[in-house]
């Protein structure tokens, strides 16, 4: 599965502007008074303005080489709030997804989103460039927040024709659904985003992405 554009809620596109273009260093594609579209590697991140009260907070993730992991929390250290981990004694923020032959790091934006940078060994993508705003290869994970998982889940595989990730055991409150090139990452109500104490809680969203050849748009509207 492979995760073209990502549509997301913002109550503040100048807060929004701000981050993702003077602190992260990507390419505003378009900018309305509605809606600001970023270039993120081969992708694109679309945050729209919101009316609402509460401030929508999501989860997305970045792939990174897979060569630069220290070097871009070193990088987005000095742009943003990384996120420590304290179950681990590798690093105080680099978290070790062993059974997804993965390694990460989360920091927040100005919104409050909780962002992972992560790279995946088995895909091999080395750089020889030193880490910068041009390094995120794409977005490749973004969270769904519902009240039964795994009826979501069979739902969206059964219209999508996706399939739940092979290396992440499904669990009532959480299952992954894609592979290693785009994951759909879905949450039960009330659970903590990992691996802050921050409750998962449901936001529109949009998602365009492919699967098995095929091109699809997804509208989430809890």
């Amino acid at each position: 599965m492979k995760i073209s554009e990502v549509h997301l809620l913002t109550n503040s596109l100048s807060e929004t502007e701000f981050f993702y273009k003077q602190k992260l260093g990507f390419e505003v594609l378009e900018k309305t008074d509605e809606l600001l579209f970023f270039k993120v590697g081969t992708s694109k991140l679309c945050f729209h303005l919101s009316d609402e009260i509460q401030k929508p907070v999501y989860h997305f993730a970045f792939d990174i080489p897979e060569n630069r992991l220290f070097e871009a929390l070193e990088w987005v250290s000095e742009r943003a709030e990384a996120i420590p981990y304290n179950d681990n004694e590798y690093n105080e923020y680099i978290v070790d997804f062993s059974n997804w032959n993965a390694k990460s790091f989360y920091f927040n934006d100005t919104n409050g989103n909780i962002l992972e940078c992560i790279v995946r060994y088995d895909l091999k993508n080395v750089s020889d460039e030193n880490f910068n705003g041009n390094s995120f290869i794409k977005i490749s994970e973004i969270g769904f927040v519902v009240a039964d998982v795994f009826g979501f889940c069979d739902q969206i595989n059964q219209q999508y024709q996706t399939d739940y990730f092979v290396m992440q055991p499904k669990r009532e409150n959480f299952s992954v659904l894609g592979d290693n090139y785009g994951l759909f990452i879905v949450s039960g109500e009330n659970r903590n985003w990992f691996p802050t104490m921050h409750k998962a809680q449901p936001f529109w969203s949009k998602v365009l992405f492919e699967s098995y050849g095929k091109q699809y748009e997804m509208i989430f509207n809890p």
